[in-house]
């Protein structure tokens, strides 16, 4: 019978030698002890190359693949430190097999990059490896750097210069954290991340940026912040800005249709409520029952209205004919609802044209008639959008938006969960630009 005190090895290894592996007192982890047996005379100084003798030694503990699940396996090796004869510079033998700046063998190294191509996370392989998380995450560092400088390579040999752009930011940590991104629309790979989404913030962009690639861009696709605008005007004269029409519409069902909404419906509630305390003991069985069935009414159209939100927001060719029903009753009986729907079922349509001096023929009715409505929201909403009527209109030009980028950044906050959040931040903007590239997108497309 083979008992695990009983195993000897032999092994040689680049100048090392073992031939020993001992268990601990339960039997739940072994150890390999490896020495050094090179040569005194076959080392020279790294400086000068002059001869060496030996004046310290040291050792270092490396984990490796386990010899089998639930069993890990260390190596303690031992080696020289050597002092020249010539310079008297000092210096430490190197452990070939050991993982650059870490305390792991390369095999576990690989093993760990196994995982890391299966998309793992971090936290599930240091649960089946027990290496530490940010030993995992330096050799991860190693695989983004190579592929990104794989990448860039690729470009350069292309020629490559982006066209479009889109500019959005992401939450990074709760309570307004945010960084801004910068994704070539045509390639789908992120260009920049930084932190913050100021003017200051998003300067850097520009700054760390080589000039000369930028001076393609034809177009770039944004929401409406300032910050956005008044660098890419200053940085990109050339471009063309392009308002975003999701966000466009996303404000608008939000700042407009939700507010005369809400409105609409809180009126119907008020008049049931005044209909219910105009009820008194005095009032006779016939009125009350009438009066409580006028509440009744008032209040289910309160429901409907809170509840009608999706089937305003959804364009009207797309609802079911149950809804759509239900909606033409909605609009017959509120004036102001109705009203803002066709303009944003106009915006709509605005956004679909592909002629210039339609489309700003077409923004610019757009806007008068939110004046004259005198719904309170809607003129507000237009006062407010009307100075980017420019960029309104060039999306007839330049048919772009950041509906790409709105994507991938549904695919970071998947990373964010994956990962339990990230402590160092550069680590989490590189691993960011490592997941859009073609490579890592087209292997593992369901992954963020």
């Amino acid at each position: 019978m083979l008992f695990l005190e009983d195993i000897k090895i032999e092994l040689k290894s680049q100048g090392f030698e073992a031939k020993q592996i001992s268990f601990s007192p339960t039997n739940d982890s072994a150890v390999v002890c490896f020495k050094s047996t090179k040569k005194t005379k076959d080392v020279i100084c790294p400086e000068c190359g002059g001869k060496v003798y030996i004046h310290d030694s040291f050792d270092m503990t490396l984990k490796d693949i386990p010899l089998y699940p639930g069993m890990p396996l260390s190596l303690f090796c031992m080696g020289h430190r050597y002092r020249c004869c010539e310079c008297n510079k000092s210096f430490t033998e190197k452990i070939p097999f050991a993982y650059p700046e870490t305390r792991i063998t390369k095999r576990a190294a690989n093993w760990i990059k196994s995982f890391l191509k299966n998309k793992m996370s971090i936290r599930a392989i240091q649960d089946i490896t027990g290496i530490h998380w940010d030993t995992i995450r330096k050799v991860q560092q190693e695989i983004m750097d190579e592929a990104l400088m794989n990448r860039e390579t690729e470009l350069q040999k292309i020629g490559y210069s982006p066209k479009y752009l889109a500019v959005d930011e992401f939450a990074i940590h709760k309570g307004h954290s945010y960084a801004t991104t910068v994704m070539d629309i045509e390639t789908g790979d992120i260009l920049w991340v930084g932190k913050g989404r100021s003017m200051n913030d998003f300067e850097k962009f520009f700054q760390q940026m080589d000039s000369s690639l930028l001076s393609t861009v034809m177009a770039v696709a944004m929401d409406m912040n300032a910050s956005y605008n008044r660098l890419v005007e200053k940085y990109l004269p050339q471009a063309t800005i392009v308002y975003d029409r999701y966000h466009m519409q996303a404000q608008f069902g939000k700042e407009v249709l939700g507010v005369v909404r809400l409105e609409e419906a809180r009126k119907h509630k008020q008049i049931s409520e005044e209909i219910l305390a105009g009820i008194h003991e005095d009032t006779d069985k016939e009125t009350r029952h009438e009066l409580k069935l006028q509440a009744k009414t008032e209040k289910h159209n309160y429901s409907k209205l809170k509840k009608a939100r999706w089937t305003l927001l959804m364009k009207h060719e797309k609802l079911s004919e149950d809804r759509a029903t239900h909606l033409d009753a909605i609009l017959e009986t509120h004036h102001d609802l109705a009203v803002c729907y066709a303009m944003k079922e106009e915006m709509c349509r605005l956004f679909s044209l592909t002629d210039p001096a339609l489309a700003e023929k077409g923004w610019n009715d757009w806007f008068q008639a939110a004046e004259e409505s005198k719904t309170p929201a809607l003129v507000r909403f237009a006062n407010l959008k009307k100075s980017r009527i420019k960029g309104l209109i060039a999306h007839a030009n330049h048919p772009i938006s950041t509906g790409k980028l709105e994507g991938f950044n549904n695919k970071i906050k998947v990373a964010k969960r994956i990962g339990y959040g990230y402590r160092n931040e550069d680590y989490f903007f590189k691993l960011i630009r490592y997941l859009s590239l073609p490579s890592v997108r087209n292997s593992f497309p369901n992954f963020p």
